[in-house]
C-alpha cells in the first residue's frame, strides 16, 4: 500500500450494497470506475480499481447499504482497547480478511467503520 500523509489511513471500501449488478452498473456508467470479478480465497469478488484495487463489492441484504470504510492501524488490539475507552462499541471478533484482520466499531457519533491491521 503506497504511503500517507494521514497518519491512519483509509485503506479500503466495501459498498455494501442490496443489488451489486446495479452498483456495479452504476459506479462503471457515473465514474468510468473498473470493475472486474477477480478470484479471491475460491471465491469471485467484485473489485474496483484494476490493477490496484481499492474497494469491493459486496452483496448485502440487510438495512445497512452504504459504503464501508477500513482505517489501518499498527495494533488492532491496541486500537480496539483505545476505542473502546473512548466510548466505541465493538460490532464483531477481530476476522480475517484477504489481506490482514479487522474489527468494526461504532464509534460514539454513530458512524461505523473498520479497524484493519495488515499481514506483515
Amino acid at each position: 500500500m503506497e504511503e500517507s500523509a494521514m497518519a491512519n489511513p483509509f485503506v479500503w471500501f466495501d459498498l455494501r450494497t442490496k443489488d451489486a449488478a446495479k452498483s456495479r452498473s452504476f459506479y462503471e456508467q457515473l465514474f468510468g470506475w473498473d470493475v472486474a470479478e477477480v478470484p479471491v480465497g475460491g471465491a469471485n469478488v467484485t473489485m474496483v480499481g484494476g490493477e490496484k484495487p481499492w474497494a469491493s463489492v459486496v452483496p448485502h441484504g440487510g438495512e445497512h447499504a452504504g459504503w464501508f470504510p477500513y482505517v489501518q492501524v499498527d495494533d488492532l488490539d491496541a486500537a480496539t482497547k483505545k476505542a473502546k475507552k473512548l466510548g466505541a462499541t465493538v460490532l464483531q471478533a477481530p476476522a480475517e480478511g484477504p489481506a490482514g484482520t479487522y474489527t468494526p466499531i461504532r464509534e460514539p457519533g454513530g458512524a461505523v467503520f473498520a479497524l484493519f491491521q495488515p499481514r506483515a
